[in-house]
């Protein structure tokens, strides 16, 4: 399934605009609840769920783009090889298994038979994609068209190029992975200790003192905590999930899914454990 950056920023815009609407209705119709923060959750999550599905989807779309472009690109340099034009070889090529890439070169190649120039569908077949190595891989293509020169050492080396680059990207998610469990960690260390705190200090002292024996004064009623408390957590959840994301795949929309699981893991934790 395709999903392109552009349209993980549209469902980004109506997911979130959701989520602000659910947001100030509840604060309108239950500012006094308690059932307001669980509210809160159910806005965050329709924020932010549709995107980081969406972002989820276009990742694996994106990947098998670029884990076939150098085999794409080693193609065009066969072809080039045996002195077939350039604009022959992309045909050629879009008759070959190049998982997504090859819905796309179909219709870079029938836009073409329909009477649009070269270098316009080049531009529209990269537009439509929308991912760095193919504007790249497309630029060079046309440049190479242009200007010629040995066609299939410049696509030999593209290929190795994003092959690199494709193996350096894998490396560095491998090794951010444990960073991204310390993220996981630290929520789920912090709803461990509120929670263990408010069962058993916040509570306990809440009823002694309205069975006229105070021990201690608390600062915080257990609801008052309860609010603080659920509120923070959430906050840890969204930041924390988006950095996850930042540092895990170099884009925040990454995140998005961490801080989906992190927020509905907090407000389980509070609906089910906070007494």
């Amino acid at each position: 399934m395709k999903i392109t950056r552009r349209d993980i920023k549209r469902i980004s815009i109506v997911s979130a605009s959701a989520g602000i609407v659910i947001f100030f209705v509840s604060l309108i119709v239950l500012f006094t609840s308690q059932t307001l923060d669980y509210m809160i959750v159910i806005a965050l999550t329709v924020a932010v769920t549709p995107p980081s599905i969406a972002s989820i989807i276009h990742n694996r779309w994106k990947n098998k783009i670029e884990k076939m472009t150098p085999e794409f690109m080693r193609d065009l340099a066969t072809f080039s090889k045996t002195g077939m034009p350039l604009q022959t070889s992309l045909e050629h090529a879009a008759r070959r298994q190049y998982g997504p890439l090859t819905t796309e070169l179909k219709i870079l190649v029938s836009q073409m038979s329909w009477g649009m120039n070269f270098n316009q569908a080049m531009t529209e077949f990269a537009k439509r994609i929308d991912l760095p190595v193919i504007k790249k891989a497309t630029v060079l293509i046309l440049e190479a068209g242009r200007h010629g020169g040995n066609l299939s050492e410049i696509f030999e080396s593209t290929a190795k190029y994003v092959e690199n680059v494709n193996a350096w990207s894998a490396k560095r998610r491998m090794q951010t992975l444990p960073y991204v469990a310390i993220f996981y960690f630290s929520v789920f260390i912090y709803l461990f200790i509120i929670i263990v705190l408010s069962n058993m200090m916040f509570t306990p002292l809440a009823q002694m003192n309205a069975g006229g024996t105070p021990l201690l004064t608390s600062v915080l009623s257990p609801t008052e905590a309860k609010r603080v408390f659920l509120h923070t957590a959430l906050m840890e959840s969204l930041f924390g999930g988006l950095v996850a994301g930042k540092i895990n795949e170099d884009t925040f929309m990454g995140g998005l899914k961490h801080a989906t699981v992190l927020a509905i893991s907090s407000g389980l934790a509070f609906y089910f454990f906070f007494v």
